[in-house]
């Protein structure tokens, strides 16, 4: 079995170690229900008026919803499994649904757009599983900052597209009941061809992702070797920098990246023969890359 290094293994450690985030029902919510769920009126889902009197006293049933959903209503997108939040988290959430629907009035509002009518989804960072084009099933978009998003793919365990200027509009997925697309709104970047990672015969394993300040590290297997990776803003929002940090017996000296006449790559270890960077993994095992739009 091979000796994790040091530095490796304890970013491990400390990755799997943080809370999926903050411990309140209210923030819990916002992060993981808000973009579904209005206190008042149907969105996505049903209003919290609603859900609060299916699950008033009655914790466990509302856990086991959570943890598997099934489609209850026609016309009405069925729930992603909500597992990954944690059942302590779940908790906090239903304690939160019922405090902030006491003495609401439902508002019955047709032909309501979820995506301009919900305040959360014009915050950011935002992190959302839907169906977006030229991906899996298992899409999740991520809305780094104001101006510029990415499509991550779970199923594949990889990065699909950047984008800059506006996020999604989820529409089509919300009144298709999951069966249409999200549009992006705003200018591809790039397309990534495959994952940087010198593992083309690896089948990948996703192991789930944390949020650290509204953002995700994810986490997953390629053959012998386990990684996370996060895309982070850089200082002044104009970039992105993408890091990976490997970890198992055969830790990669090189990572190629996908040509794109619309942005740059940078680093400030290694060096670059075009678009393939050739660093001393040894140290490590931590790539860090900026993409920087070119205009």
């Amino acid at each position: 079995m091979p000796v994790l290094r040091p530095l490796q293994s304890i970013l491990l450690t400390v990755v799997s170690s943080l809370p999926l985030c903050a411990q309140d029902g209210k923030t819990l919510f916002t992060q993981h229900c808000a973009a579904c769920h209005l206190a008042d009126r149907q969105l996505v889902g049903p209003s919290l008026v609603e859900v609060s009197k299916l699950y008033t006293g009655k914790l466990d049933q509302f856990l086991a919803w959570c943890i598997e959903p099934q489609q209850k209503r026609q016309g009405v997108i069925q729930m992603p499994p909500m597992r990954h939040v944690g059942e302590g988290n779940l908790k906090l959430i239903h304690t939160h649904i019922l405090a902030a629907s006491k003495g609401v009035k439902e508002v019955k509002v047709k032909g309501l757009d979820p995506f301009y009518a919900s305040p959360s989804m014009r915050k950011r960072p935002q992190v959302q599983r839907l169906f977006m084009p030229e991906a899996g099933p298992a899409a999740i978009a991520v809305a780094v900052n104001e101006t510029l998003h990415y499509c991550w793919d779970a199923g594949s365990c990889r990065l699909r597209y950047i984008w800059k200027g506006d996020y999604i509009d989820g529409w089509a997925v919300w009144k298709g009941n999951g069966n249409g697309l999200a549009k992006i709104q705003g200018d591809v970047l790039l397309r990534e061809e495959r994952t940087p990672l010198p593992y083309p015969k690896a089948k990948p394993k996703f192991l789930g992702y944390k949020l650290v300040n509204g953002l995700p590290i994810f986490r997953y297997r390629l053959g012998s070797v386990e990684v996370l990776e996060e895309i982070l803003p850089t200082s002044d929002g104009l970039a992105l920098e993408r890091t990976f940090t490997v970890t198992g017996a055969n830790v990669p000296t090189n990572l190629t990246f996908t040509a794109s006449d619309k942005v740059t790559y940078s680093s400030k270890k290694g060096s670059w023969k075009g678009t393939v960077l050739s660093t001393n993994p040894h140290r490590n095992g931590r790539f860090a890359v900026t993409i920087t739009p070119k205009n």
